[in-house]
């Protein structure tokens, strides 16, 4: 029984007509006929009692109707796979990133995905101010994103990690001599922002502890700032996953308050994502969990 007597049989019960079958399948009513006379030779049954008023189904027809309908669901599931394991053989994939993740997470992440995957084409592209990057998904211009901040309500987001901030301050540092960064110094030394501050949630830091921050410098580049810290020219406060591996020799400090950000990653529904867009956000899901404990 193929996917066409399956829709023709369900849709002769349901209209109780081979003429309004045919109409809705844009069949003439000879072909349904054709069909329902084959279906019925190869089930040997009788499947539609035929009169003036039209057809409707017998007791054999009543009988086998659970599993034809079990069939069509099973057919267009299988459909609905095929459609999915095509779209990761050809598909194409936009994500959005910032610079502290695709330096630390995006290399692993992208490995695991393309040896599974190899056929889907990626493009990436980078924001590090989290209004925009919203604005990117809502409207479809990117896939998927990771977030800094909780994102807005039409956006489907799923929590990453929990990343510690950090205070950076140079080597020789005397205001701090410890192994901590007290939050009343928030506002008493000289600050070195980044210009997206205010919409990564590191502005945060400043309004949580009730602190207005002594801005010396304004930049846009992470490593210039560090680099001015180095040279005892002001602190940063920086996320921990964006401070591995630094070059530069400073002090990263925790606060004697903790405080952290929210990675997360999202799309605008998972419902209507494509096959390779949910695929990449399991795999990230997955690899944030076995790396980043």
């Amino acid at each position: 029984m193929d996917a066409s007597s399956i829709q023709v049989f369900l849709t002769v019960a349901e209209e109780g007509s081979f003429r309004k079958a045919a109409n809705a399948l844009g069949y003439t009513q000879a072909g349904i006929s054709y069909i329902v006379n084959s279906l019925e030779e190869e089930l040997c049954l009788t499947l539609f009692i035929r009169d003036r008023n039209g057809v409707q189904l017998s007791a054999e027809g009543q009988a086998i109707l659970p599993q034809i309908k079990r069939l069509e669901k099973d057919s267009q599931a299988i459909l609905r796979t095929a459609n999915e394991l095509k779209g990761l053989e050809k598909g194409s994939l936009v994500i959005q990133v910032f610079d502290s993740v695709s330096i630390h997470w995006l290399p692993g992440i992208l490995k695991e995905f393309k040896r599974d995957y190899p056929g889907v084409q990626i493009e990436l592209t980078s924001e590090e101010d989290s209004v925009r990057a919203e604005q990117k998904v809502a409207t479809g211009e990117v896939d998927c994103s990771f977030f800094l901040t909780e994102p807005r309500d039409d956006i489907e987001v799923f929590k990453l990690k929990d990343d510690p901030l950090l205070a950076v301050v140079a080597r020789d540092c005397k205001s701090i001599p410890g192994d901590v960064f007290p939050v009343e110094m928030l506002d008493k030394l000289p600050y070195i922002s980044m210009k997206y501050d205010s919409n990564t949630g590191m502005r945060n830091v400043f309004q949580r502890n009730n602190a207005l921050p002594q801005i010396e410098y304004s930049l846009d580049n992470d490593h210039a700032a560090i680099a001015m810290v180095e040279k005892g020219l002001g602190y940063c406060i920086f996320p921990e996953l964006l401070l591995k591996h630094t070059p530069f020799d400073v002090r990263t400090l925790p606060l004697d308050k903790p405080q952290t950000r929210t990675i997360s990653i999202g799309t605008r529904s998972m419902e209507t994502a494509s096959s390779a867009c949910r695929k990449f956000i399991e795999y990230t899901r997955r690899w944030v969990e076995e790396h980043e404990k």
